[in-house]
């Protein structure tokens, strides 16, 4: 059944935004938010931590890179060539939004608004890095917000765009990692076991 008032979540969706990216501006998140949606100063760190899975955590680290991939290619596929166009919302910082007030920090971007690409993609990664590496979960997990937050932030994204983004990244990125798993245990039970002498 359709909703009685089809408007008020998307009310609720430009009041959020508005607070986001006019009420919490401040110089600390005008400092970090955009370096968090930028992404590339991270990258030397995400390639030691590749090297590190590849060359030092064995078959478990290969497999993991591997759904890494697998992973970050399907919830960015997902979410950009599938459901935005489906969806068609405009971006905020989009003129066609009607949006007059709305601050942009950056690149507004020409593609559509939902989900968020980022979020999808952070949250898949961190969800199966959680998953994979326990001790990882609390960081990854931080990284992925603050993305979706700079997101918003710079006025690019809707929060319904991240949340949305948030729920479809853990998703795919948990179904990955449980498929790593169960081919892990496959091979396992594949292995030959080696020959132990009777007693």
């Amino acid at each position: 059944a359709a909703p009685r008032n089809p408007g008020k979540a998307m009310s609720l969706d430009v009041t959020l935004f508005h607070f986001i990216n006019r009420d919490l501006a401040n110089p600390v998140f005008d400092l970090v938010l955009p370096v968090m949606s930028e992404l590339t100063p991270f990258l030397p760190f995400a390639i030691l931590l590749v090297l590190w899975m590849l060359l030092r955590d064995g078959r478990h680290g290969r497999v993991t890179v591997l759904a890494l991939i697998a992973v970050v290619a399907l919830a960015d596929q997902t979410a950009s060539s599938v459901i935005k166009p489906l969806v068609g919302r405009p971006r905020p910082c989009h003129a066609e939004a009607g949006l007059t007030d709305v601050v942009v920090r950056g690149h507004c971007g020409s593609g559509r608004s939902f989900p968020s690409s980022h979020a999808t993609n952070m949250a898949a990664v961190a969800v199966l890095l959680g998953m994979r590496y326990r001790r990882w979960a609390i960081p990854a997990g931080l990284f992925a917000f603050l993305v979706g937050l700079s997101r918003v932030y710079l006025g690019v994204h809707y929060p319904g765009d991240v949340l949305a983004g948030w729920l479809l990244g853990a998703l795919l990125g948990a179904g990955v990692a449980l498929g790593a798993a169960r081919l892990e245990e496959f091979r396992d039970r594949k292995r030959p076991r080696p020959l132990t002498k009777a007693g």
